[in-house]
């Protein structure tokens, strides 16, 4: 699992990269109605669009062929590079440029690509034990640790998607699916890779056909 020990040590998109400082402005109540009057968010099938992961200088695989069993893929690295403030100048004779977020970049990448929008997702393993004494499960971030069978597993899967022409944005967490780990005996049981890998190609498939059902 090096991709995941590798993943963990990058630093990670924030909401603040993706979204600006939308959650820090003075927002009056004539705001919140306008914006409830704007178009419904939508990505249709077939659209191109950019995808990205958090942390991470390209998509993973998995996350790759999923999507693109229903949009036209194109990947940007999901890693931003705290020593270079990124900035659009149009005019030369400017000299001072416009500083932008990371994904107001993204959208002016995705807007000379003519990509109608851009999908970004955090994703995070997690290992689940069960607490006799408090009756529940507790989760913690998946550390390489050896698996037991008494060990459950989840992937957190979120994403984000922005419209590239009007900058209209939308979040989406699907329904986290939980698996038991199987015990390592017999001649054909999973090594704890394959199982991971199996775990989170069945989690990639259900999140992306809900997003997929939701916002097309």
């Amino acid at each position: 699992m090096e991709s995941r020990i590798s993943k963990a040590a990058t630093v990670q998109l924030t909401d603040r990269d993706v979204f600006g400082s939308e959650a820090t402005l003075a927002v009056s109540e004539e705001d919140i109605q306008d914006a409830l009057e704007g178009e419904e968010f939508n990505v249709p099938l077939n659209a191109s669009v950019i995808l990205v992961q958090s942390g991470s200088r390209a998509p993973e695989m998995m996350m790759q062929q999923e999507m693109s069993k229903y949009y036209l893929i194109s990947s940007f690295s999901g890693i931003p590079d705290p020593q270079k403030s990124l900035s659009c100048n149009k005019n030369a004779d400017t000299a001072e440029s416009e500083n932008m977020n990371y994904m107001q970049a993204l959208r002016y990448i995705a807007a000379k690509g003519r990509q109608k929008a851009v999908i970004v997702y955090w994703d995070e393993l997690q290992t689940g034990k069960y607490d006799t004494v408090t009756k529940n499960t507790v989760w913690s971030g998946y550390q390489n640790e050896k698996l037991t069978d008494a060990t459950l597993l989840r992937y957190l899967v979120r994403f984000a998607l922005v419209d590239v022409a009007t900058g209209e944005w939308a979040t989406w967490s699907p329904v986290n699916y939980e698996y038991s780990v199987l015990s390592p005996t017999g001649p054909t049981s999973e090594t704890q890779e394959q199982q991971i890998a199996r775990l989170k190609q069945k989690t990639y498939a259900a999140a992306v056909k809900d997003l997929v059902s939701r916002y097309e």
